[in-house]
């Protein structure tokens, strides 16, 4: 049986992931601060490398996804020590329990692109980085890493995601704010007034469950290794419009109230990828319709 460790297995995607790896006839193994799985290694220091080697020893990998990161922090140094030394501890407890040559997929972020303006639109993975926040330069440090060890001869995939959405998403995650919002007002808990920021950006929206099968695709493709790889669906999508749809699959009539507490202060108007690179590697980009995935994030806010 093929074995998979999932560092980060606990969040949204991680979950997910393990969800899908286990119906392809894997064997699931992750790290995590909770326990998600029965087979789970936790260790009190995620980023230690010698804390690292037990959990490789004992999964005995064929395949490694690196979930594991920080999106939000009061502390800028939680961004790096998470985000870029927990990879070089993973790529190095590799190295010295022997387990190198095992396809290893990096999870990285579009906000590595960071600023760039629309009319270069679609990034492409040759799109010169421009990050401007402690997440996106954090990941970038971590996609640069994967680089690096790639020139080595290790199999590794650096992915790219953009607006991963899906059942399960962070709450504060724009998708799943009027979705929370919207079930709110379908139980009759509030008012039908949803609290809003900025609706005139457009992003690019992918759902998880084909987020997770191309991940376990990439890994799996030697085409792949050494590559930088978006994982989108190629087309922008205006905030409004993902309120509207929403409002629209749960059948009812609202109000918008704008909230400044909920605007950025930074927003790139225009941030949408490229699946050219990602067609020509698999022959596929993503297939859920943004409906489909929608009515999956309303169904599970409901319960």
């Amino acid at each position: 049986m093929r074995r998979a460790l999932i560092t980060g297995v606990g969040g949204f995607c991680g979950r997910h992931l393990a969800q899908y790896l286990a119906t392809q006839g894997v064997e699931v193994y992750g790290i995590s601060r909770n326990a998600f799985f029965d087979k789970c290694s936790r260790f009190p220091d995620l980023v230690d490398a010698a804390s690292l080697v037990p959990a490789i020893k004992a999964s005995r990998p064929n395949y490694i996804f690196h979930l594991a990161g920080v999106t939000i922090s009061e502390d800028p140094a939680t961004f790096y020590r998470v985000n870029a030394v927990y990879a070089a501890s993973l790529l190095h407890a590799l190295e010295v329990t022997g387990y190198h040559d095992r396809p290893v997929l990096l999870v990285g972020t579009a906000a590595e692109y960071g600023m760039i303006s629309p009319d270069q639109m679609p990034m492409n993975e040759d799109s010169i980085p421009r990050p401007y926040s402690d997440y996106g330069i954090s990941k970038f440090a971590q996609t640069l890493l994967g680089l690096a060890t790639a020139k080595r001869g290790r199999p590794i995939v650096m992915v790219r995601p953009f607006n991963i959405i899906g059942p399960g998403m962070p709450c504060h995650l724009v998708v799943q704010s009027f979705a929370t919002q919207i079930a709110r007002i379908l139980k009759r808990d509030m008012p039908p007034i949803v609290q809003v920021g900025n609706l005139g950006s457009s992003r690019d929206f992918i759902d998880v469950a084909d987020a997770v099968e191309i991940y376990w695709q990439l890994v799996q493709t030697p085409a792949a290794y050494g590559e930088i790889v978006n994982v989108c669906s190629g087309s922008p999508i205006m905030i409004g419009d993902i309120l509207t749809r929403l409002a629209t699959l749960a059948c009812i009539r609202i109000e918008v109230q704008t909230d400044p507490r909920r605007f950025k202060a930074v927003d790139v108007p225009v941030h949408y990828g490229s699946t050219e690179k990602l067609r020509r590697i698999l022959g596929r980009a993503s297939t859920m319709s943004l409906d489909l995935s929608l009515g999956r994030v309303l169904e599970a806010a409901m319960r």
